[in-house]
């Protein structure tokens, strides 16, 4: 009987060994199963935390160079209205200067018209033509004596004068706008419209004037429209 109840014992524990290894099982599955659940999940959130200082630290940076290129465009738009202004500026005096050399070469076209007869050098001399530019030359020495005129054309010198002036001063103090060929293409011109070269006649001396004075308008229009991008 005793030995009857020892086995009795033995296998109620085998029992009880089986179930408690079956629950321990379980409970290893189960907590196996939520440890690699929960170690993903705090991956992800990891993942998540990692993305989102990525996402700023991007985001501030897209918003840096946004700034920077926002304001190196605005710098440069300032630049250009700048450049604009200072060519406009410089355009307006060299009108005044092409206005006072076109009319010194003119002055000068009616002076050689009115200075000889171009007739006196034929044979023959046709009075008709001849009372014809009598008649005019009395006009232009008229028109040369007149006070109006005399005022005028003093205005224009002296338009002229303070245009030079006004244009090397312009160009000093707006240099870090301009190209550094405009100072020097102005400073040629000063010098050939200032100048009365002794190998040359009158009529060679103001055609110079003109041809100086249109290529250095040209030249500076050619580097404007470079500087300022505009395309004709």
């Amino acid at each position: 009987m005793e030995m009857l109840s020892q086995l009795d014992i033995r296998k109620t524990l085998d029992w009880w060994s089986y179930i408690f290894i079956f629950v321990i099982s379980g409970l290893g599955v189960f907590f196996g199963a939520y440890l690699k659940e929960w170690g993903k999940n705090y991956a992800s959130k990891e993942n998540f935390e990692e993305l989102k200082k990525q996402l700023t630290k991007t985001t501030e940076l897209v918003e840096e160079v946004k700034s920077t290129v926002s304001e190196r465009l605005w710098i440069s738009q300032q630049v250009w209205v700048k450049k604009q202004e200072s060519y406009e500026a410089i355009f307006e005096l060299l009108f005044h200067v092409k206005k006072y050399v076109s009319h010194q070469v003119s002055e000068f076209d009616e002076w050689r018209d009115y200075d000889s007869f171009p007739g006196f050098n034929s044979n023959q001399v046709d009075q008709e033509l001849y009372d014809e530019w009598e008649r005019e030359k009395k006009e232009y020495e008229s028109k040369k004596e007149d006070p109006d005129s005399k005022v005028e054309a003093e205005k224009l010198k002296l338009k002229y004068e303070s245009s030079m002036s006004s244009l090397f001063r312009i160009i000093e103090i707006k240099s870090i706008y301009l190209d550094s060929s405009v100072g020097e293409i102005a400073q040629n011109l000063w010098r050939e419209l200032s100048a009365h070269h002794d190998y040359e006649g009158w009529d060679e001396h103001f055609e110079r004037l003109k041809t100086e004075t249109d290529s250095a308008i040209d030249k500076i229009k050619e580097i404007s429209k470079k500087e300022l991008q505009i395309v004709t």
